[in-house]
């Protein structure tokens, strides 16, 4: 219930559109990688797509009393990027057939831009054979929401837009050895 409350406040607010809906598997393995605009995008994510996806969410966020209340809502799986075991735990998420949501930027950006795409979304992805599901969220970096200063003109509740891409595969290379 709350979820739909949630999801009728921000679209009304927001404006939110969502396209390519029919890009969504049926079944299998599913990464769902996004741009990370603002604050917004995870629990815009967590209301609008059609799947219930378990978000993969720095340790430092559950510092944070609002950040771990929003987070009740849905499966969420905390990780310490600095931890090489970090990874393991999102595959076995997938190879348990669970969708899995992954901002590969790791940070929220600061200059209206993609900022630099870590490789760890990537090698998970080639690891369990999982399709990739991009998403782009376009529109929430001009709320008051994301981290853009300067030039950047920021408002009050800006019009959001997630698109949902057709989805991708990496394949894991063969090599005799690492």
């Amino acid at each position: 219930m709350i979820g739909t409350l949630l999801q009728l406040i921000c679209r009304v607010i927001f404006r939110v559109d969502v396209m390519g809906i029919a890009n969504l598997p049926k079944q299998g393995k599913l990464l769902i990688i996004a741009n990370h605009e603002s604050f917004l995008d995870g629990l815009l994510l967590g209301l609008f797509l059609p799947i219930r996806a378990t978000f993969v969410v720095h340790t430092t966020v559950l510092n944070h009393w609002f950040f771990r209340q929003i987070l009740r809502l849905t499966p969420y799986l905390a990780v310490d990027p600095t931890s090489p075991l970090a990874m393991k735990k999102v595959i076995k998420l997938l190879e348990a057939g669970k969708p899995v949501v992954i901002f590969p930027e790791g940070r929220i950006t600061l200059t209206g831009s993609l900022m630099k795409v870590y490789d760890g979304p990537g090698f998970v992805a080639a690891k369990t054979d999982a399709m990739i599901l991009p998403v782009r969220i376009d529109g929430a970096a001009r709320s008051y929401f994301s981290r853009l200063r300067g030039s950047h003109p920021r408002r009050l509740f800006p019009k959001v837009t997630i698109s949902i891409l057709p989805i991708r595969h990496i394949g894991m290379p063969q090599a005799p050895t690492a």
